[in-house]
């Protein structure tokens, strides 16, 4: 994807007060991922920051594809100012057999001088809090009930813990 046509897509979802999030939850279809980290590898530090890669299984809560279960890779490039660039892959299979791709990019923090330097001392440890995150999501799968999913994109407002290794977004179609 051409990285303007990204940034203006995240510009959109992050920057806009009163942005085309559906906020009328009871018309607007939706759903709610909670997913676990089970495993990570750091890779380490490359020119662009410090990359990981931590893997997910997790649930649907509530909404579209409800009970279906995840597992997924979240890359997480942690640049020089402290924001973290994500960048998600996720396999969801729904008890009926419906199975859906869905790839999320987005961001997480606010710009933290240091944290990145703080991060490579072995001795750091994550603070135990919800780090606010904002990620654009894109879906395909066959099914021909969520065959919409196939051209809608949704914006998703998440928390990320890292000491809980626990991940919580909840997506909404950007346009009705």
């Amino acid at each position: 994807m051409n990285k303007l046509l990204f940034a203006a897509i995240v510009a959109a979802i992050v920057g806009v007060a009163g942005t085309a999030i559906a906020d009328d939850a009871a018309a607007t279809p939706y759903m709610v991922i909670e997913a676990q980290m089970v495993g990570q590898d750091v890779i380490g530090l490359v020119p662009e920051g410090l990359r990981l890669n931590g893997h997910t299984r997790g649930v649907i809560t509530e909404g579209l594809l409800a009970g279906a279960t995840t597992t997924g890779v979240d890359s997480m490039l942690v640049r020089h100012d402290g924001v973290s660039v994500l960048d998600a892959r996720y396999f969801a299979v729904h008890p009926d057999g419906v199975t859906v791709a869905i790839t999320l990019k987005g961001f997480s923090g606010e710009p933290s001088p240091g944290l990145l330097e703080a991060m490579l001392d072995p001795e750091f440890e994550f603070p135990d809090v919800d780090s606010p995150a904002h990620v654009a999501a894109w879906f395909q799968t066959m099914a021909p009930q969520y065959a919409f999913l196939n051209h809608t994109v949704f914006g998703c407002t998440a928390t990320v813990n890292m000491v809980e290794g626990v991940i919580r977004a909840t997506c909404r179609p950007l346009a009705p």
